[in-house]
């Protein structure tokens, strides 16, 4: 009998306390129905229904930041066009043939500041203004 109310009270608690620290930690910002306060107060007294109300009722919906957007992006590559530019991939055999195949679909080859040319122009005479040469 005194197993059964103890675990009756390790699963009450191992419930409610998690509500509870979940309603502690939740921005005053994203309380829509009741304050913090009273959350807390209503998960206090009622315990386990007070618990399942946060969950059901209170708890505002949250937004993951895996799934703001689609896996790769709206514009961004698909997973066969992310595989060729792993460099494991490029390692391949047969990465040669597959890399015409990219070139093909119109993405550009990334850039960085020191491919471009006018950047390095702007850096060049951004230089020779800080030195106080013409």
């Amino acid at each position: 009998m005194w197993l059964a109310c103890a675990l009756i009270v390790l699963f009450s608690v191992g419930f409610v306390l998690p509500c509870m620290l979940d309603i502690t930690t939740t921005p005053d910002s994203e309380f829509t129905t009741l304050s913090k306060g009273m959350w807390l107060l209503i998960a206090g007294a009622f315990w386990i229904f007070g618990a399942m109300a946060w969950l059901l009722v209170g708890r505002p919906q949250r937004i993951f930041p895996g799934r703001r957007s689609p896996r790769y992006g709206v514009n961004g590559l698909g997973p066969a066009e992310a595989f060729m530019r792993h460099p494991a991939a490029q390692a391949a055999v047969g990465y040669a043939e597959q890399s015409n195949w990219l070139a093909a679909l119109g993405t550009p080859e990334p850039l960085g500041p020191d491919d471009d040319e006018d950047f390095l122009l702007e850096l060049d005479r951004r230089i020779r203004e800080a030195r106080g040469e013409e």
